[in-house]
């Protein structure tokens, strides 16, 4: 009796592993997608670029992967990413897990669409580009007492090998508090150790957490323990509760007559009813800038310093030209970008090395498209792999070296040379690219200023990838510690 109903299951099983295999008409080719494993057992998760570019050589620039049931169509070089990307069919959001669960729903930027996206997105625009612009002193000279207390610690560890990332964090953190809250605080002080933690945790949750927006039913078939996501819920709600603090008590001080901080302004609209802008979108915008902005430059940061202390002779190229313009020692300031070619190349060559979001975040078709012959359904998800642009020898030299003369021609910098998309392409490219850059530039020139980076006694230069979970989202460089010597 029971072998009827085996056999009818293995055949709905088999009819239904056959019907997941096959892709709908004129859809991007790919590896084989098998039943609940979709394409996994042909990437590797750790290292999507690495799969991506054995898929590339044979599928083409354009192909599609399943995870679980759920196809996605990876995009392939310079010329196929930037056709997509610049085009408003490609993008939509989809509400992947990590982003919704984050902000409790689809909030903020990175995981809207349409009017909010638009509105959201060009308030946060306008207001960096007016603080960052030349001429705009005032949060330059915020950034640069950030920077003057980052130096200020490192030289209490001279000579000593220290690990920088918290040290980094807490001068980018404040950073953005005062760009949020017009505020700073001391390191040691609770509400700074809260917030810290809280961003930390929340970063490392929602990079393990990636896998859930192709395969939800492991946040039903899985114990917390095992997923964290009751440790990921708790450090959020945290967040939840202290970043909508802070507006009760901006609004407290707030008269209308403060146009300030990021706040001030975003009441402001609140206040008149402007339609999208209310208490909970401010609340979401703050904390995408703390997890967001806040992870990505310190990742870039740790990159930069670990491949200069194993780079002596780029050191003193760069060294040259800041004592040459500036002044040993003496303070560097944006307005002196210009002046030093060599010093921006450098920081665009990390962005290009280091490649942290080598597959970036991801877009999904808002209509029926098509894309170099083939057909996208609406709703259709879409990666691209920036390492594709950012290994190519079609742009690049050497481009498994750290070469700042990529980024140089004649002595003079190259501006937005092709192959080169740190920060994404298109209507979706990085709201807070220019502040990143200004970030970037100021701590990094300003180090290297004052200090000497000398590789740890033993150390073998390895400029690897930490490839462990937790590290899927953003390429972070092996863990490593550094000594900084004095120049004076």
């Amino acid at each position: 009796m029971i072998w009827p109903v085996v056999c009818s299951l293995l055949v709905i099983f088999i009819i239904y592993c056959i019907k997941a295999s096959i892709r709908p008409r004129d859809f991007p080719p790919g590896p084989p997608c098998l039943a609940f494993l979709g394409s996994l057992p042909y990437l590797d998760v750790r290292n999507l670029s690495k799969s991506f570019s054995k898929l590339q050589e044979r599928h083409g620039d354009v192909f599609s992967v399943f995870i679980g049931s759920t196809p996605v169509v990876v995009l392939n070089g310079w010329k196929t990413i930037k056709e997509a990307f610049e085009r408003p069919e490609f993008s939509g959001r989809p509400g992947n897990f990590s982003g919704t669960f984050f902000q409790k729903g689809k909030t903020g930027i990175t995981t809207t669409e349409g009017k909010h996206w638009s509105s959201q997105r060009n308030f946060l625009i306008d207001y960096l580009e007016n603080i960052s612009r030349s001429g705009s002193q005032g949060f330059q000279d915020i950034m640069m007492d950030e920077v003057t207390d980052l130096k200020l610690d490192l030289t209490k560890k001279l000579s000593e090998p220290i690990a920088v990332s918290y040290k980094l964090n807490v001068c980018i953190i404040n950073i953005l508090w005062n760009l949020c809250c017009g505020r700073r605080l001391h390191a040691q002080q609770q509400e700074f150790q809260t917030v810290y933690e809280c961003v930390d945790k929340i970063t490392q949750f929602m990079s393990r957490a990636a896998i859930f927006s192709f395969l939800p039913i492991l946040t039903k078939v899985l114990p917390e323990s095992v997923t964290k996501i009751e440790k990921g819920r708790y450090y959020r709600n945290r967040f939840h509760e202290i970043s909508e603090k802070w507006i009760r008590e901006h609004r407290q001080e707030y008269r209308g007559n403060r146009t300030g901080d990021l706040q001030d302004l975003y009441l402001e609209k609140v206040n008149k009813g402007e339609d999208n802008f209310t208490e909970q979108g401010l609340a979401a915008m703050i904390r995408e800038i703390f997890v967001i902005g806040s992870e990505s430059v310190s990742v870039m940061l740790r990159w930069s310093l670990r491949i200069l202390s194993c780079h002596p002779e780029v050191q003193e190229k760069v060294q040259e030209e800041l004592d040459r313009v500036c002044g040993r020692g003496v303070d560097v300031t944006w307005d002196k970008s210009d002046q030093l070619p060599y010093t921006m190349a450098i920081v665009k060559e990390v962005q290009r090395f280091a490649d942290i979001a080598p597959t970036g975040l991801m877009h999904k078709t808002v209509c029926d498209a098509t894309l170099q012959g083939y057909h996208l359904p609406a709703n259709t998800l879409i990666m691209a792999n920036f390492t594709s642009c950012h290994q190519s020898t079609e742009f690049w030299k050497h481009p498994e070296k750290f070469h700042p003369e990529h980024f140089l021609e004649n002595g003079k910098l190259i501006e937005n040379k092709e192959g080169f998309m740190p920060y994404g392409l298109g209507t979706r490219i990085c709201p807070g690219m220019k502040l990143a850059d200004m970030e970037l530039f100021l701590i990094l020139s300003n180090i290297l200023s004052s200090y000497q980076l000398v590789m740890v006694e033993g150390d073998d230069g390895d400029l690897g990838t930490q490839f462990e979970g937790g590290t899927a989202v953003l390429r972070n460089p092996k863990p490593y510690r550094v000594v900084f010597e004095n120049r004076s």
